[in-house]
């Protein structure tokens, strides 16, 4: 177990690092379920605010043509917050709403055996949509690797990825490097080392399974309305990201329905409002003390596939 603990924390150090990154969610996993909606009550209080999360994913069955493999993906999350009275002055409803609505095409085409050549797109819509929508309220990311998969001599695989990310950062693109390691090392134990993934499962048979992880919940809005914070009427974007850490647990009801309990404690944090030009113009206080606790549901019709000892 020690080189597992070792893992986790240099891939939380990497989660720290680049905490600003406009993605959520099963983006690059071993065990990627065709639906699941989590639910985070409003339990998680800072000095300024309550915070509650809805997030959902809906992906279609994989389809294969030849060598090449497509994976579609829907998402939706739905981030509310219930401030003090004293927190923000004069109330604003264009704060206490945000919406991430996003889709992804992963391609994956195998070359060989081993070799893959693999791009994600992702656009998305992030904003409070409190108006029309706007050019400000449409991203886009994407993801271009080489995958290598080395096969164990007792069952199971690795897979290390090497290639750039193009992500919106801060509210701002930017090109940077992307490496992973995913590896199912036999039937009950895999872990994924990677950005905004990062876990080690135990399946501890068909019905029980617990992951140790490390989790990326974070947005840049824009905001459309009259923010009316305070003297702050020219804030144009909201930015909040928490990475913390923690464990899941899930149940699986049958083998492709699923129930999940998961607590997990902040790190690190920040939400704050910023101007047009990235400038910051009201930090709220995002110290949570009590650990974010979320349920959930998920279906997962190809999991005894996915949980095999060789890639799918």
């Amino acid at each position: 177990m020690k080189k597992y603990r070792i893992v986790f924390l240099l891939a939380l150090l990497c989660l720290y690092q680049t905490a600003k990154a406009q993605v959520t969610g099963e983006v690059n996993v071993l065990d990627r379920d065709m639906f699941y909606f989590h639910y985070t009550p409003p339990n998680v209080i800072s000095d300024d605010f309550e915070y509650q999360r809805f997030s959902g994913k809906l992906s279609l069955p994989p389809i294969r043509i030849g060598q090449l493999s497509l994976f579609n993906t829907f998402g939706l999350d739905v981030h509310r917050f219930n401030y003090k009275d004293d927190s923000i002055g004069e109330s604003s409803s264009a704060l206490d709403q945000f919406y991430n609505i996003n889709y992804s095409l992963v391609a994956a085409y195998r070359l060989s055996d081993k070799w893959s050549i693999n791009a994600i797109v992702s656009p998305f819509i992030t904003s409070n949509l409190e108006e029309d929508l706007s050019s400000d309220d449409v991203g886009i990311n994407g993801n271009l690797f080489a995958e290598y998969t080395l096969m164990r001599r007792r069952g199971g695989y690795f897979k290390f990825g090497a290639g750039v990310t193009y992500v919106t950062f801060n509210g701002t693109p930017q090109l940077v490097p992307l490496t992973h390691i995913k590896a199912r090392l036999n039937e009950q134990w895999s872990f994924v080392l990677g950005i905004p993934n990062t876990y080690v499962k135990w399946d501890i048979n068909n019905k029980h399974s617990i992951k140790v992880l490390a989790d990326l919940n974070d947005f840049s809005a824009n905001l459309s309305g009259p923010t009316a914070v305070s003297q702050l009427d020219q804030a144009d974007r909201a930015v909040f990201t928490v990475v913390s850490a923690g464990a899941e647990y899930n149940y699986w009801v049958t083998p492709s329905v699923g129930i999940l309990f998961r607590v997990t404690q902040a790190v690190w944090n920040d939400y704050e409002l910023r101007d047009a030009d990235d400038q910051s113009l009201h930090d709220f206080d995002a110290d949570f003390k009590q650990p974010f606790v979320s349920i959930g549901i998920k279906f997962n019709p190809i999991r005894k596939i996915q949980n095999s000892l060789r890639p799918f």
